[in-house]
């Protein structure tokens, strides 16, 4: 079920400014998180890993996968 919370948020913060903003309040990774686990997302950052590589993996065009890369690219300037 982590791994469908990592799936809906990629897809969530891709279309959601008011979520996005929210997120950017967030210092640390952990931070994030934890911040999202009480907004209904619960997920690790292996299971985001995870969610992003399938998300690639299903990709049918090269817009769809500079996407999910830049949300990847995202999440990850969170990690301290």
């Amino acid at each position: 079920m982590s791994l469908q919370n990592a799936i809906t948020f990629i897809s969530d913060v891709d279309s959601d400014n008011e979520l996005r903003k929210s997120c950017y309040t967030c210092k640390t990774q952990k931070d994030l998180l934890e911040q999202l686990k009480g907004k209904g997302y619960g997920f690790t950052s292996d299971e985001f890993e995870d969610a992003t590589n399938m998300l690639l993996f299903k990709c049918q065009t090269y817009e769809q996968a500079g996407r999910v890369k830049e949300v990847k690219a995202w999440f990850n300037c969170f990690i301290r």
